[in-house]
């Protein structure tokens, strides 16, 4: 149990651009939902033909 609050204390000290990891995962999360969303609807364009 000491183990994982260790760790989960090093991993708040991690800061990227002053921002936090929750922010991080969010923004994640987003980049990749649009770009799932542009790819699928790329492939779509694709086959359209056939």
């Amino acid at each position: 149990m000491f183990l994982a609050e260790a760790a989960s204390e090093a991993a708040n000290q991690i800061k990227l651009f002053g921002m936090s990891n929750k922010f991080w995962i969010v923004i994640l999360v987003l980049v990749l939902f649009v770009v799932s969303i542009l790819t699928a609807s790329y492939n779509e364009d694709k086959t359209k033909g056939l």
